[in-house]
């Protein structure tokens, strides 16, 4: 969601999982992608003089774990054009993402 005029903002779950570390923990892991597309003239009267263009384009790479009593969350993201050539490197942090139990 965006707070610009004439802003719209599209995304499409790509796919979910969850895994078992060897940590022993559950951790899940959600995949995004997100469009925005915005406006040439948001304050246009008449639609012909809005011309929508794609603004940009990511994916969202989100790695959930819990661990004293709280959510704990690495977020990932990189534009979808350059995605392919991160892809291994983005998914090796994922898979090396862990929660440490705090004692005090």
């Amino acid at each position: 969601m965006s707070t610009r005029i004439g802003v719209r903002r599209e995304s499409n779950i790509i796919s979910t999982s969850s895994r078992v570390a060897d940590d022993g923990k559950l951790y899940y892991q959600v995949e995004v992608s997100c469009c925005s597309y915005a406006n040439n003239n948001e304050l246009a009267v008449m639609p012909g003089e809005r011309v929508v263009r794609l603004e940009w384009n990511r994916r969202y790479l989100s790695v959930l774990g819990v661990e004293n009593n709280r959510l704990y969350e690495l977020r990932l993201q990189t534009p979808e054009n350059v995605f392919v050539q991160e892809e291994n490197d983005l998914r090796q942090v994922m898979d090396s993402f862990r929660v440490n139990k705090v004692t005090v």
